[in-house]
């Protein structure tokens, strides 16, 4: 049964275009060309229809079979009418492909049918179980499901001196997830942002310099400065005034 369901979110991760839970979901050797079982779709015939070309390359350098026929006899590239993934596809765009443009699916599934503005599969530690923790006394699961790292983060040079704390579940450590929320906590842009600098003087840069932070970890925003500007404080503002330089 738990099979199953990481199955169902790795063909519901494909549709939405979550790639990060699709990086999760095939780190946990999740069979990737399972078939839905009503109507046949794998997570590439999904990734193929929806014209996520990101999650269809990373499914097919994972070994995803680009030949398995749903249930109406269609293999992905016969229900694609995107360029560039029937080309990752060896194939091309043909009329029979066009016919296949709206979404008449006889079956519809739940995060198609009430699918959210910004879709994101949960997949986090409480729903995805190693086979011998399955086989473990309930009293010898992991206490902590939601286990999160807490991390205090503030902006170079801002007039406020103080840090806030922000929260990223530990299985989604990676630098761009931790660039994401620092900029929604702070209100910046991603484009904004320089570096990110673990205090006192080291520098973020890949996955792994992220996995190896700490709870109550400091960390600093730099942003871009005007290329006239040679402040060593140069705050960038939010506001509405394109390349607006503030300095405090």
């Amino acid at each position: 049964m738990a099979t199953n369901i990481l199955e169902e979110k790795l063909r519901e991760a494909s549709c939405v275009g979550d790639i990060e839970a699709v990086q999760v979901l095939l780190s946990q050797n999740v069979n990737l060309n399972s078939q839905n079982p009503v109507n046949g779709w794998t997570a590439l015939h999904w990734a193929c229809k929806r014209g996520n070309e990101k999650v269809a390359r990373l499914l097919l350098n994972h070994g995803a079979d680009k030949n398995v026929r749903n249930f109406k006899g269609e293999i992905p590239s016969d229900i694609c009418i995107y360029l560039a993934i029937n080309e990752l596809l060896g194939a091309v765009v043909t009329k029979d492909n066009k016919e296949h443009q709206g979404d008449d699916y006889e079956f519809v599934p739940n995060y198609i049918r009430n699918a959210p503005l910004n879709p994101q599969v949960d997949v986090g530690p409480a729903g995805i179980k190693q086979p011998d923790l399955l086989s473990m006394p309930k009293t010898s699961l992991p206490a902590a499901q939601n286990d999160e790292l807490v991390l205090k983060v503030k902006v170079q040079g801002s007039s406020d001196p103080d840090f806030i704390e922000i929260e990223i579940p530990r299985w989604k450590l990676t630098y761009d997830v931790l660039l994401k929320v620092c900029c929604d906590e702070l209100q910046l842009s991603e484009s904004q942002v320089e570096r990110i600098r673990k205090l006192p003087n080291t520098r973020l840069r890949k996955d792994n310099d992220v996995r190896r932070l700490v709870d109550f970890q400091e960390l600093e925003i730099a942003l871009k400065c005007n290329a006239g500007d040679k402040s060593n404080n140069c705050y960038q503002s939010i506001s509405a005034c394109k390349d607006q330089t503030v300095l405090y």
